[in-house]
């Protein structure tokens, strides 16, 4: 046995062969981190527990210094992996724990959920059948804390094919399904799921709304179609604002309409081990990401989801040069954005919120006009881009809109509904959600 000191603080005690850390032996970091266990050749190899400077604690086999073969890993923050590994990433047989409870046990390749799987939600419900890269994808049973349960095919995250919606009421909606939406020739259990109107035109959209987790939720009266009218309503308006097409990917699409996220659905949904509202009445549509950046800090896993209410201008340029806008900057019409009455003078943050609820508010997302060819209709409409977030990037503040006593969101407290980070890179945006109401002629 040895005792080897490093200029950099490092410390050694153990086996020691030919100038190197062979057999059993501890290294203690200068930062106070430690592994103790076996050695080669100067490496982590064979079994052996390291505990991280922050908390973080791996128990198992090692290879080449990567953990490799079995072995457990215990976050910090609470969560827990007990395994399979392959040079240094899950892979193989494992169960994933997080923190909020959600828990997922099945294969894994390359660090994502793959091939067969179970996952459960902090509140109870469960999704059994096929993963690809994380998504739900092939065949599945989903079942929704509220009884809702869904049995077919999945693409993407997606119900996609064949498959059968089970409403916890009794109904019943089988058929083919195209990305969440039944296809207007399926078979429904209830002919009254959504409401008729033989006035409408075509195409043409009805509204009808009230207000919901303190925002107006819009129901919309129209025909079944196999792509929803709110999600071509939303097309369009993009393709009006003439930026282009690069910036966007339609995979990334989603509407939140009363047609495609029901009413009986989740308000909050958990992401990055932290919860935001669902944009209940607005549709996103889907902006292009950098796939080898959003796997290498695997963003759709560990970030959270938050909003960025901004005007048409800020947002293209946000689009265009694929970071965000702190005040001072030039924008692409050559103005600056300047900072908001309300917030720290003199300081440059970019503001989020978990919920829409606060970052649609007009001191945020200014109101346009706008006129539909394929309705013949008329609608204001805001904006505001969906953002994936670096966890522990940003602080967070109470509302700086004047809202006083009044609650801006059932979900989030006025005291904690404002995110502000000085970071650019802690910020990726992956969809613009827009959100439409009638205008009177």
């Amino acid at each position: 046995m040895v005792v080897k000191e490093w200029r950099n603080g490092d410390k050694y005690e153990g086996g020691w062969e030919n100038g190197e850390k062979n057999g059993q032996g501890t290294l203690f970091y200068v930062d106070g981190g430690k592994y103790e266990g076996e050695w080669a050749s100067n490496m982590r190899n064979g079994y052996g527990i390291n505990i991280w400077a922050n908390g973080d604690r791996y128990e198992g086999d090692w290879q080449n210094n990567l953990k490799h073969g079995e072995g457990k890993l215990f976050y910090a923050n609470g969560g827990k992996y007990t395994g399979e590994w392959k040079n240094n990433i899950r892979h193989g047989q494992g169960v994933n724990i997080w923190r909020n409870g959600t828990r997922y046990e099945g294969f894994w390749k390359e660090n994502q959920q793959h091939a067969k799987g179970t996952f459960t939600y902090p509140d109870g419900g469960k999704y059994v059948g096929e993963w690809l890269a994380n998504m739900r994808h092939g065949n599945g049973v989903n079942t929704w804390a509220n009884g809702d349960r869904y049995e077919g095919l999945w693409n993407h995250n997606r119900k996609h094919g064949e498959g059968t919606f089970y409403h916890a009421d009794g109904t019943e909606e089988h058929g083919i399904w195209n990305n969440d939406t039944l296809n207007g020739d399926s078979n429904q259990g209830s002919d009254n799921e959504m409401p008729k109107n033989d006035n409408c035109s075509k195409n043409a959209l009805q509204f009808k709304g009230f207000w919901l987790n303190g925002q107006p939720f819009v129901v919309l009266l129209m025909p079944k179609s196999s792509v929803c009218p709110y999600l071509t309503l939303g097309r369009e308006f993009i393709v009006s604002l003439n930026w282009d097409k690069a910036y966007f990917d339609r995979t990334h699409d989603n509407c939140y309409c009363s047609r495609c996220y029901k009413e009986s659905w989740n308000d909050v949904i958990e992401a990055g081990d932290d919860r935001y509202v669902i944009p209940r009445g607005w549709v996103r549509l889907g902006l292009h990401t950098d796939p080898a950046h959003m796997k290498a800090e695997d963003i759709w896993n560990k970030w959270i989801v938050t909003f960025h209410g901004t005007t048409k201008i800020a947002a293209q340029s946000i689009i265009k040069h694929r970071h965000f806008c702190l005040p001072g900057d030039v924008l692409i019409d050559g103005t600056k954005l300047g900072i908001r009455p309300g917030h720290i003078p003199d300081k440059q943050f970019i503001y989020t919120s978990p919920t829409i609820a606060y970052s649609s508010v007009l001191a945020y997302s200014p109101i346009y006009d706008f006129h539909s060819t394929e309705n013949n209709a008329n609608y204001q409409t805001q904006i505001v881009l969906q953002c994936r977030q670096m966890p522990n990037s940003y602080k967070i503040g109470p509302e700086t809109i004047g809202a006083g006593k009044n609650q801006i969101c059932s979900h989030i407290s006025n005291s904690e509904i404002e995110y502000f980070t000085d970071r650019r890179g802690s910020l990726v945006a992956y969809g613009v959600l827009v959100r439409f109401r009638p205008k009177n002629n």
